[in-house]
């Protein structure tokens, strides 16, 4: 068996437009010399490749790792949920009744990412349920999450305005109730940010938060004291004090992807993160989410639509190999490299095959702006003592630079952490050498090559770009080439398994080399 390296550059793209192109500013000295002189391609990491709608759609760390370690397109939850929804579906599910029976006694309320990105949320899943209320006359107050990553920094007006317009177009009884930033309340992840949950609470329920009956003035009153602000940090502000989440409420969390979803589940189901006179304020809920999110703890009880089902991934075929695997990388993308990579899976398939290792993120909530270097060091640092102990032949790691830098929006901060991350590349690079060890470089999504928009305000979302994927087999002596045609992440598992040197389950896409 060749011992192998997977290093995923997360967020970095290319694009040969140096407008607002972090990556190029960044000078890769490390990645485009192995680039040039070693098997490479740019291949797909968007779209249906990865299981979204269009090809319109950016890729994201989610359905990226999904795509890599499943080795074949998977329909992700928002292909998903758009048809139960466009066919109407939704509405004949058992959880949909039992929302709106008990809203039709108090109001349904609606916590959703307002926001057009379709990284965590759709906005015409929303539009859906307002015209169905409508319908059904129920009372809706919706708890508005602000983006500022996904999507322009500033831009939360923009989506309130058409929350608006279709809450009069479909004769719905609804208000948007509570607005603050994604880095302030709800959407935690991987406990990193529990504050933000402790706040939502706070808003949604106890209505803590600046009052306000014009929230445009606000908004664009914070902007102007801090023209910097990006809606992700935006304080909370509450709208209708009237119209908070009451004990004997519906409430449906109405974000698809899981990873900043099973917190606000955990918190209205099982009162985690609040005190017991906290949680008998809502312990009499009735709560469902967009889908299950977590298969394996089923959270949450209650849900509107199936999740993806992922089988036959890269780590089972590994394991029925005895192939010995290491994963490494910060809080950050930890749950990506591991759970998603997995299949959606929290805990490894075979305990003895697997270790994973994760290193604390800077406490920072979303923005990492101010230590753009991140932990890619630590990262690095234990990738080389894994390559040279000889205990692993598959080992990967998750480089977070580009990305999680890159949604601060902060151009000077994203060619800092990218520098970061081809100085850590150098090294990996030179230890992979040194002990015959395949390297594989390449990104599950863009973001850091496109940093500016048209008008050159700052564009923290990710892209829908192609990324490098390049091969460096320093394990044999066998002579690698790229195939012709065309490739996505899907056809990353195929390629380890042969680098590795072990059989290619019939059920991956085909690899991207030949001999």
């Amino acid at each position: 068996m060749n011992k192998t390296v997977l290093c995923i550059i997360d967020g970095l793209g290319i694009n040969p437009d140096t407008h607002g192109n972090a990556v190029l500013a960044a000078d890769m000295k490390n990645l485009w010399s192995a680039y040039d002189k070693y098997p490479s391609i740019n291949i797909v990491a968007s779209g249906q490749e990865v299981g979204l709608v269009s090809e319109k759609d950016a890729g994201n760390s989610e359905v990226g790792h999904n795509a890599i370690g499943a080795g074949k397109r998977i329909k992700q939850g928002l292909a998903l949920l758009n048809e139960v929804f466009e066919t109407g579906e939704v509405f004949e599910s058992k959880s949909w009744k039992l929302l709106a029976e008990n809203a039709k006694k108090s109001k349904l309320n609606i916590t959703i990412l307002l926001s057009e990105g379709r990284i965590h949320s759709n906005l015409e899943h929303l539009y859906k349920v307002l015209e169905r209320c409508g319908k059904e006359k129920i009372k809706v107050a919706i708890h508005a999450v602000a983006d500022g990553v996904d999507v322009g920094t500033q831009s939360v007006l923009e989506y309130i305005k058409k929350t608006r317009e279709c809450i009069d177009r479909v004769g719905v009884d609804a208000k948007i109730a509570v607005v603050g930033g994604r880095g302030v309340i709800f959407m935690d992840r991987y406990e990193a940010n529990l504050p933000a949950m402790a706040r939502a609470f706070e808003a949604s329920v106890e209505g803590k938060g600046v009052v306000t009956k014009d929230i445009e003035n606000s908004v664009n009153e914070l902007y102007e004291k801090n023209p910097s602000l990006t809606d992700a940090s935006m304080q909370v502000f509450i709208l209708e004090p009237d119209w908070l989440i009451k004990n004997g409420d519906s409430v449906l969390h109405l974000n698809f992807r899981g990873d900043r979803s099973v917190q606000t589940c955990q918190m209205f189901e099982h009162g985690k993160y609040l005190t017991k006179e906290q949680f008998a304020k809502i312990d009499n809920c009735v709560f469902a989410g967009a889908l299950e999110y977590d298969t394996e703890q089923g959270i949450p009880k209650n849900f509107l639509c199936p999740p993806p089902k992922i089988e036959n991934t890269l780590t089972e075929w590994l394991c029925k190999f005895g192939v010995r695997q290491f994963s490494v990388t910060e809080t950050a993308k930890f749950g990506h490299l591991t759970y998603f990579f997995n299949g959606n899976r929290a805990k490894p398939v075979d305990v003895e095959l697997e270790t994973w290792l994760q290193i604390p993120s800077d406490e920072l909530g979303m923005d990492f702006s101010s230590k753009p270097k991140m932990q890619a060091q630590k990262i690095t640092d234990e990738t080389l003592k894994a390559i040279k102990s000889d205990k692993y032949d598959f080992i990967k790691l998750n480089l977070p630079n580009p990305d999680m830098v890159g949604h601060s929006g902060n151009f000077d901060a994203v060619v800092e952490g990218t520098k970061e991350v081809d100085k850590c590349l150098g090294q990996i690079v030179d230890v992979c050498k040194s002990n015959k060890t395949n390297l594989i470089i390449l990104s599950d999504h863009g973001n850091a090559e496109e940093m500016l928009d048209d008008k050159g305000k700052p564009k923290p979302s990710h892209t829908n770009n192609v990324v490098p994927f390049i091969i460096m087999p320093f394990a044999s002596d066998k002579q690698w080439k790229i195939k012709n045609g065309e490739f996505g992440l899907t056809n990353i598992a195929a390629t380890i398994c042969e680098l590795l040197d072990i059989q290619v389950s019939e059920h991956f896409n085909g690899g991207i080399i030949e001999s």
